[in-house]
């Protein structure tokens, strides 16, 4: 039985809200395992606030264009998605700290001007126009629907453990580096975070949507290739 490409993406992104608010719950029953919202011990995150400008939403608007035009260019080199490679540069970019600051709180700025007032909108273009409602409930099945758990409560766990080697929180790499990796992106991490009660960790949780899909998308390439 096939199935429509969006319907693992949306089946994910309510388990990873549903996994979020019991594992919110988990945190307030054992207070060891959370950091009630900070990712690690002695790292506490402080939210900066900016002034809204139209220029500095115009320069983030261009350097997203430049990025996606980087990405497109290296595809025909790389044989690699062009989203993958954008994000991969961009990633780079921001780790080697070669931007000057106008060019984050730019970006930062166009980001949140498109999650906070396009992003429904385009969910909804994209519904109306990509969606067949009959082929969703066509294709729905048990055994389909407990993969999907599976792969979501594979990440969660996974990232947790993980975490908590490394230093982190367990409850808080659980959310951010395997719910927000496994949901449908942007849209998806303010509904994990939302459900969660942490809503201050979103800038981990946009590294692992960026990173995670990236990654997705690097080794999926890779498969495909090689198999096709």
């Amino acid at each position: 039985m096939s199935h429509p490409r969006g319907l693992p993406i949306a089946l994910g992104n309510v388990f990873s809200i549903i996994l979020a608010s019991i594992l919110n719950k988990v945190g307030e029953l054992y207070p060891a395992l959370s950091g009630q919202g900070n990712i690690m011990p002695g790292v506490k995150i402080e939210e900066q606030k900016q002034e809204l400008s139209l220029q500095k939403m115009g320069i983030g608007l261009v350097i997203a264009i430049v990025f996606y035009l980087v990405g497109a260019i290296l595809s025909h080199f790389i044989n690699l998605h062009t989203y993958a490679l954008m994000i991969i540069v961009v990633a780079l970019v921001k780790v080697t700290n070669i931007a000057p600051k106008i060019i984050s709180d730019s970006s930062a700025q166009w980001f949140s001007f498109v999650a906070k007032n396009l992003t429904l909108a385009q969910l909804f273009g994209i519904g109306i126009a990509y969606t067949n409602l009959d082929t969703v409930i066509n294709a729905l099945s048990i055994h389909y629907v407990l993969i999907v758990a599976a792969v979501v409560f594979g990440a969660a766990i996974g990232a947790g453990l993980i975490g908590r080697l490394v230093g982190f929180y367990p409850i808080e790499s659980a959310i951010t580096a395997g719910l927000c990796m496994a949901n449908m992106g942007g849209t998806g991490d303010v509904a994990v975070l939302s459900a969660s009660k942490r809503m201050k960790l979103m800038p981990f949780a946009q590294i692992s949507s960026r990173l995670g899909g990236a990654f997705v998308l690097l080794i999926s390439g890779v498969i495909v290739s090689i198999l096709v």
